[in-house]
């Protein structure tokens, strides 16, 4: 797993070499930078050209281990979604390309984990003074360890967000004793089920060196937010997808846990899916992260699933 970690960092540095990276036609994206606790961190924001001062919603989407927010950029898409559906994007940079994610277990890699919840909270108001974001409307995102924190951010403040929603990640078994969230929030996970680095029924982890860490399995994950949610929590209702891609070796099913005070908790799983980002534009090869599925778009499903909430 080590080794498949260092070769997954490598791949990801040769593809932001290789790669001409551009803004959407429309739009303007732009890069700044914030001091939290006395370090300077980074992001980018894209802004619709359509912003025209009216408040608008907010989406923050966090990126994978080893990766940054231009990373996110290019994987999601999310800058041609906010174009056309009028909403503010922005991408945070994590400190040496991580997140300190897991309140039970800080990520000590490389140095010292800095408090990432004060960074994103910190970088949410400098948002809301410099733009007018509608605030029922802000929605946070992220991909691997950058979902895990999302699901952190999320957890410890519900109340700044509509909603929330993770790509390839799982939730940590101590997670329940550190993060108990204050009030409901609607929550939409995806996750392949031939995921290589988080599998879908959970277990031992390796993340570093004398760092297992264990997991919850992806449905055991969504059932901790429907509770939260005060959701039915153990009969979801489950629909079968369209195999609109047969070429992709995967599937995709859905399980709603309805009946939620604030809204629905979603899990989609995708057969034969591997760590990666369902229709994703830059997905690194399969024979290190598993399938892609072109069934759905992770991007337009989670953006859908946020226009249909608003913080009351």
């Amino acid at each position: 797993m080590q080794n498949r970690l260092k070769v997954v960092r490598a791949a990801i540095a040769l593809l932001l070499a290789t790669m001409f990276l551009t803004s959407c036609p429309s739009g303007k994206t732009l890069n700044g930078f914030i001091a939290v606790d006395g370090v300077a961190r980074s992001y980018i924001v894209h802004v619709p050209d359509t912003y025209d001062k009216t408040p608008i919603p907010l989406l923050i989407a966090l990126h994978p281990f080893g990766c940054t927010g231009r990373t996110m950029e290019m994987l999601t898409g999310f800058n041609a979604i906010a174009d056309r559906e009028g909403f503010i994007v922005v991408y945070p940079d994590g400190r040496d390309r991580m997140w300190n994610s897991n309140p039970a277990d800080p990520l000590e890699l490389i140095a010292e984990p800095l408090d990432d919840v004060a960074f994103i909270t910190a970088l949410l108001d400098r948002l809301c003074e410099t733009f007018a974001i509608d605030k029922s409307r802000v929605y946070v995102t992220g991909a691997s360890q950058g979902g895990l924190m999302a699901q952190r951010i999320a957890g410890e403040f519900p109340e700044r967000f509509a909603a929330a929603a993770t790509v390839m990640t799982t939730l940590p078994k101590k997670w329940p004793s550190h993060v108990q969230p204050k009030s409901s929030l609607p929550f939409l996970i995806i996750h392949g089920k031939e995921d290589p680095f988080l599998p879908w029924s959970g277990g031992e982890v390796f993340e570093g060196p004398s760092r297992m860490i264990d997991y919850l399995s992806a449905p055991d994950s969504a059932r901790f937010w429907a509770k939260s949610n005060s959701c039915d929590s153990e009969s979801p209702l489950r629909e079968e997808l369209p195999d609109t891609d047969p070429d992709d070796g995967a599937q995709v099913f859905r399980e709603t846990y309805a009946g939620g005070s604030a809204g629905d908790v979603v899990l989609y799983g995708v057969r034969g899916g591997g760590h990666t980002w369902p229709g994703g534009r830059i997905n690194l090869p399969d024979i290190l992260m598993g399938n892609t599925t072109y069934d759905i778009k992770a991007s337009d499903v989670i953006w859908e699933f946020f226009a249909q909430h608003k913080r009351t």
